[in-house]
C-alpha cells in the first residue's frame, strides 16, 4: 500500500528517497505527518531544459509512440447482464481501519458444470461485527446463463457468509468433481463445500479450519505433493478495532499505512485426505522472518521448469517471498525461501514495494513465466524477467513498465493477449487508498499493450467507453472468457462503485485455442505447462493457481493463434512427468484428460436459470 524511503548516502539517491517519503502514508521509519502525494494523479516526464550554446539551434523530432494495429475495446456490461453489486466497506463509520479501503474479491467458477462460468463476489459487513457476521450483508453468487446473462442465486445456493469478505479461492478439495470455495475474511475464514446440485454448505468447523485474523488472497494447490489439494492463505496485518488510528496529511485526515502495524504469519492448510485440514506452515518451511510478511497476493506456478510449483507471495512494504521445494521426491515436503538471492524480493534499487497484485505469465516470450507486480502511487510497477534457474532481473525501466505506472496505484492485475498478436499484455485495476480527502483518489484503469520491441505502452485512453473514460477505486480483477467466445473478459471490483464486467469486444484478428486440463485424480495440474505451435508462432503458458488480488481466474488456458487454417500442435507437460502431444483444431475449447484422447467441447446452450445443462462433447 505504500512506498518506503530508501537509505543512501549519495545526494541524488537521498533526494529521491526524501521525495518518496513525501508521497507515502505511514511508511516504516517515517512519521504520519508526511506530506501527501501531489494532486493531479498524472506523472509526466519533464521536458529537458534548454541549454545555452554558441547560437546553433537543434530541432528535436519526437519519436512517434508505437500503437497497436487493432484498437482495444472493452465494454462494461455488468448491469445489462444482470450483475448489480456494490461492495459495502463500512467506511462511513470512520474507524480508520485499513481494511475499509482494500475492497472485495471476485472468483470465476462453474458451480453446476453447465459449461457457463459463474461469478462469486465477496461482501463486507459492519466492522464491529466482523468476527461474528452482521446478518445484513452477504456474499453474492451470480449464475452464468450464456446470452441470457447472469442471475443472482445467492439465497437459493445457500450463500450466507456475512463476515467482512476479502479474497476468494476456488478448488475441488474433496475431488468430487465440483469446485468448492475458500473465503478469506477480515475475521473467520470460511470453507464452502459444493454439494453438486447448485448449493453450498459451510463445512469450516468440520474440516478443521480455524482462523479468525485478516486473510487476503488465497490459492489451492497440492503443496506437499500427496495427491490432495491444500490451501495457501495470505495474512495481512494486526489492524483491528482497538489499535486503529488515523494519519494526518496536508489535505486532511486519512488512512495510515502498513508500516503502522505488525504483519501476520500466512496460513498453509494441508489436506489430510479425509476432508479435514491441518495448519502446517512451519512444518513445510513457510515460516516468515519475524512474522512480518504482510501478504496481499499469491501465485503458485512452476518458475524453474521442474514441474514442481513455486509459491510467490507479494508482501506490502516488506520483501516478497519465493518458496521452492528443496526436499527430494519421496521425502516429506519442505520449502526454502530464496527471493532475495533470486532477485525478486525487492526492486532494482533495493527498495521494498507495495505488491498489491501479481500476474505470472511469459511476458517476454522466452518460454519462462515472468512476474509482474502492481505497486503504489508514484512508485513504479515491477516486471521481473525470469532468467532461469530461479534467478530474476527487474526490467521495469527498459520495458517502460516503470514509465507507464508512476501515475497509478495498482491492485488486481491480469495478463492477457487482447489483440491476439502472441505477446502478453496486462490490465491493472487502479485507485488510491488514503481516503477521499487526499487526492488523487479515484483513478483511470490501465490497459497495456506490448510492442514488438518488448516495451509496453499505456493504451487506456484508446479503449473508449464509459469505463476506461472514468475513474474508479479498482481492487480485485479476475479474468475469464465468460461468454466462451475466445477472448478474455474481466470482472473488476471497486470501493464505492458497482462491480464492472468488462466484455472484450476488440476486433482482433486471428483465432483461439481453449484448454480445459484435467487429471485422473481430479487435482488441477498446477506446476505443469502447455506449449502451442501454430504457423510459426510458439506460445508457452504456465498452469498456475492464484494471481491478481483477492481473485480467482477462469481455470481454463486460453491461447491466441494467428490467422489461417492450420491446426495447433499442443504439448502438455503434466506435473506427473507425462508429456502428451496433440493436434487440435482452432476456435474451440478442448477438454484434455491426462493420458486420454482430447474431446472438443460443444458450445453450451444458454439456460433460463431454472435448470441445468451439460456441456456436450464430440
Amino acid at each position: 500500500m505504500s512506498r518506503m524511503a530508501s537509505r543512501s548516502s549519495h545526494p541524488r539517491r537521498l533526494a529521491v528517497a526524501c521525495l518518496a517519503a513525501l508521497l507515502v502514508f505511514a511508511p516504516v521509519g517515517c512519521r504520519p505527518s508526511s506530506p501527501s502525494p501531489p494532486p493531479g494523479g498524472q506523472a509526466k516526464e519533464a521536458a529537458p531544459a534548454p541549454r545555452q550554446n554558441d547560437g546553433a539551434r537543434k530541432t528535436v523530432v519526437a519519436t512517434p509512440r508505437p500503437a497497436p494495429a487493432t484498437p482495444p475495446r472493452f465494454v462494461d456490461v455488468a448491469r445489462e447482464s444482470g450483475i448489480d453489486f456494490t461492495y459495502f466497506n463500512d467506511e462511513a463509520a470512520e474507524n480508520w481501519l485499513i481494511v475499509e479501503v482494500m475492497g472485495g474479491g471476485a472468483a470465476w467458477l462453474d458451480v453446476d458444470l453447465d459449461g457457463w462460468l459463474d461469478l462469486y463476489l465477496t461482501e463486507g459487513c459492519r466492522l464491529e461485527k466482523s468476527q461474528k457476521g452482521d446478518g445484513e450483508h452477504r456474499d453474492r453468487l451470480y449464475r452464468g446463463r450464456g446470452a441470457a446473462g447472469f442471475r443472482e442465486v445467492s439465497a437459493v445456493a445457500g450463500i450466507g457468509d456475512d463476515h467482512y469478505g476479502q479474497g476468494v479461492a476456488v478448488g475441488d478439495y474433496d475431488a468430487d468433481g465440483f469446485p468448492d470455495l475458500y473465503l478469506a475474511n477480515f475475521g473467520p475464514a470460511v470453507l464452502l463445500h459444493n454439494n453438486g446440485d447448485g448449493t453450498f454448505t459451510d463445512v469450516t468447523a468440520s474440516t478443521g479450519i480455524d482462523f479468525a485474523k485478516w486473510g487476503t488472497s488465497a490459492a489451492f494447490a497440492d503443496l506437499d505433493h500427496d495427491g490432495q489439494l491444500d490451501i495457501y492463505a495470505c495474512t495481512f496485518l494486526d489492524n483491528r478495532l482497538g489499535n486503529n488510528k488515523a494519519c494526518d496529511y496536508p489535505q486532511g485526515r486519512g488512512y495510515c499505512g502498513p508500516g503502522s502495524y505488525v504483519g501476520e504469519q500466512d496460513q498453509v492448510w494441508v489436506s489430510g485426505g479425509d476432508g479435514t485440514f491441518v495448519e502446517c506452515s512451519a512444518d513445510l518451511g513457510f515460516t516468515e522472518t519475524n512474522g512480518r510478511g504482510k501478504g496481499l497476493a499469491v501465485s503458485i506456478v512452476d518458475l524453474d521448469d521442474d514441474l514442481l510449483p513455486e509459491v510467490y507471495v507479494g508482501n506490502d512494504m516488506t520483501p516478497n517471498y519465493l518458496y521452492t521445494r528443496r526436499s527430494g521426491v519421496g521425502s516429506p515436503a519442505r520449502y526454502e525461501e530464496l527471493a532475495t538471492s533470486a532477485g525478486c524480493a525487492v526492486s532494482d534499487d533495493g527498495e521494498n514495494e507495495a505488491s498489491m497484485g501479481i500476474a505470472t505469465e511469459d511476458f517476454d516470450g522466452d518460454g519462462r513465466p515472468d512476474i509482474f507486480l502492481a505497486h503504489f502511487y508514484q512508485a513504479k510497477n515491477t516486471l521481473y524477467q525470469n532468467l532461469g534457474n530461479l534467478l530474476f532481473a527487474d526490467i521495469s525501466r527498459k520495458t517502460r513498465i516503470a514509465a507507464t505506472s508512476l501515475h497509478n496505484l495498482g491492485f488486481g492485475t491480469v495478463g492477457l493477449d487482447w489483440d491476439r498478436d502472441g505477446r502478453m499484455e496486462m490490465f491493472v485495476a487502479t485507485g488510491h487508498v488514503l481516503g477521499p480527502r487526499v487526492q488523487p483518489y479515484q483513478m483511470q484503469p490501465q490497459l497495456l499493450w506490448q510492442a514488438a520491441n518488448g516495451t509496453f505502452v499505456d493504451v487506456s485512453d484508446d479503449v473508449g467507453g464509459d469505463y476506461f473514460g472514468g475513474k474508479w477505486l479498482g481492487r480485485a480483477a479476475a479474468g475469464a472468457d465468460y461468454d466462451n467466445d475466445g477472448d478474455l473478459d474481466l470482472a473488476v471490483s471497486h470501493n464505492i462503485s458497482p462491480v464492472a464486467l468488462l466484455r472484450d469486444d476488440t476486433a482482433a484478428p486471428g483465432r483461439f485455442l481453449g484448454l480445459d486440463l484435467r487429471t485422473p485424480s481430479r487435482i488441477p495440474p498446477v506446476g505443469g505447462r502447455v506449449e502451442v505451435h501454430c504457423d510459426g508462432r510458439k506460445t508457452i503458458r504456465p498452469i498456475s493457481s492464484g494471481g491478481s488480488y483477492l481473485s480467482s481466474h477462469d481455470p481454463r488456458i486460453l491461447v491466441a493463434l494467428p490467422p489461417g487454417e492450420s491446426p495447433a500442435d499442443v504439448t502438455i507437460h503434466w506435473p506427473s512427468g507425462r508429456v502428451d502431444s496433440l493436434r487440435l483444431g482452432a476456435d474451440a475449447y478442448w477438454q484434455v484428460l491426462e493420458g486420454d484422447a482430447p474431446k472438443r467441447m460443444n458450445p453450451p446452450q444458454a439456460t433460463s436459470g431454472r435448470g441445468q445443462s451439460t456441456v456436450g462433447m464430440r
